[in-house]
């Protein structure tokens, strides 16, 4: 093999050149992404119920969603939640599974529960999950000693909040727990 390759330093030389611009050529079309597509196999279900208690929303809407749920190819694992006026449903799909099939079947399977559902009930909401609604940084903000709860909170909604959103690179922006003025009046 030796002998072969020191007897032909054309054919080495040009095996090479010819190794390298495929690597060069295989480099330049590989996608780099910060955050990849990835198919995280979860799809979450929204169950709205305004005026019910958290007992009513199960028995009326949240059983005759996770008898239809139930059928659904792939499903590993399917968990509920349910409290006064809303409630969610967890499905985690195998891996493998083709997300975007099992959406377009958990919503058939909405579809046809809803005649076993209340009139009034609104549409449940089918979420598919996706690597890029996972949080990136988690900020919290605390008041100094004697300062006041809600001016913090109001820096926090209106300087805090727009100043993160005008970054080119934030997709969004959600604070959680902050008063709203309503909530803050009925306290006093």
């Amino acid at each position: 093999m030796v002998d072969f390759l020191i007897k032909r330093p054309i054919a080495v030389i040009m095996a090479f050149l010819a190794l390298v611009i495929i690597g060069c050529v295989t480099f330049s079309t590989l996608p780099v992404s910060l955050l990849p597509d990835v198919a995280i196999p979860h799809i979450t279900v929204q169950v709205s119920g305004d005026n019910m208690s958290a007992r009513e929303l199960e028995n009326t809407m949240v059983t005759p969603l996770r008898r239809n749920l139930l059928q659904v190819g792939g499903l590993s694992d399917i968990q509920s939640d349910t409290r006064d006026g809303s409630a969610i449903i967890r499905l985690t799909m195998d891996y493998g599974v083709d997300t975007d099939l099992a959406f377009i079947e958990v919503n058939e399977k909405i579809d046809a529960s809803m005649n076993s559902l209340p009139r009034t009930a609104t549409r449940p909401k089918a979420v598919k999950a996706s690597a890029t609604d996972i949080p990136v940084v988690y900020l919290n903000l605390t008041p100094r000693d004697n300062a006041n709860f809600m001016d913090m909170a109001e820096v926090a909604a209106n300087i805090v909040r727009r100043r993160l959103e005008q970054l080119p690179e934030v997709a969004m922006v959600d604070a959680t727990g902050i008063p709203t003025p309503a909530a803050h009046s009925a306290r006093q």
